[in-house]
């Protein structure tokens, strides 16, 4: 990390040392930028900040990171970093307001990925995670990530929180992975559980990812998934793994989304990962 960061985690590292709990922390850690705020995550455990590394979580094995994502570290954190700020982005631009403060849900938190990175927004009171893959929660709990998680249905009819509600809900490559059954399904689950401002930001695959997984896998299927994604604006294929067949890939059309319950306010992307193309969505009277 860059020298101007020391004088910031220093002043934390005092805090931690003199038994400050995590709120105190993370409003000192802040003072760094994002980028910086993330990389000092990742860098955790850190020997040059053990009271820190004592009250924070430490960062998942690169083994687990590339199985989930498919990346690690640096490359990692900078997909990470460009998609939370479309989140921060398009909440100011859309909702009127900061970010920060706000009741945040990550629907398919995975290992914690981005759960490390909006402890920049929000206290970990304010924060949940839920998955539908019990090991995901498991490592969660392991790095005793400080927040609220919970084991949910691969396809819900509620979501496991209760009666709250939520003023941000996103999804990182989640729906570019669901059945069209458990695309409806979950998104009638969460418009139970956002605020009527609130957004919903889910990334989706637009048609070209079928050319580009198609030489990946030396598999010749893009002519049928792109007529498919053209004809029913939803194209999908199972991967006939444990998951069953609410699990593959799938391309998603904007139009899929012009559904009751929801309105599509606009999309974002980032060339860093340009085959995540994030849907911005906000819930209307059904």
């Amino acid at each position: 990390m860059f020298h101007h960061t020391s004088r910031y985690l220093e002043e934390a590292e005092k805090l931690a040392v003199a038994g400050a709990g995590i709120e105190p922390v993370l409003d000192k850690l802040r003072q760094l930028c994002l980028d910086d705020f993330g990389e000092f995550f990742i860098s955790l455990p850190n020997p040059a900040y053990p009271a820190l590394s004592r009250l924070l979580p430490p960062m998942a094995s690169a083994e687990v990171q590339k199985n989930w994502t498919g990346a690690s570290g640096g490359q990692l954190l900078m997909q990470t970093a460009s998609f939370v700020r479309q989140l921060e982005n398009n909440y100011t631009r859309y909702v009127g307001k900061p970010l920060a403060g706000a009741r945040i849900l990550d629907f398919g938190c995975g290992y914690g990925r981005i759960f490390r990175m909006l402890y920049y927004y929000a206290y970990p009171k304010d924060l949940w995670g839920i998955d539908a893959w019990q090991k995901s929660l498991d490592l969660c709990k392991q790095a005793n990530l400080p927040g609220n998680f919970a084991l949910s249905d691969a396809v819900p009819q509620t979501l496991p929180v209760g009666d709250r509600k939520f003023d941000l809900i996103f999804s990182l490559s989640v729906f570019t992975h669901l059945s069209p059954k458990a695309t409806e399904a979950c998104l009638s689950a969460i418009r139970h559980h956002i605020d009527d401002r609130g957004l919903l930001v889910a990334t989706v695959r637009p048609i070209e990812f079928w050319s580009y997984i198609e030489q990946v896998r030396d598999q010749k299927i893009a002519q049928r998934m792109r007529e498919m994604h053209i004809k029913e604006g939803f194209a999908y294929i199972p991967h006939n793994g444990a998951e069953g067949e609410t699990y593959g890939d799938s391309s998603i059309s904007f139009e899929y989304f012009s559904r009751p319950g929801w309105k599509m306010l606009g999309y974002d992307r980032s060339l860093i990962d340009p085959y995540q193309v994030s849907i911005i969505l906000q819930p209307t009277g059904i």
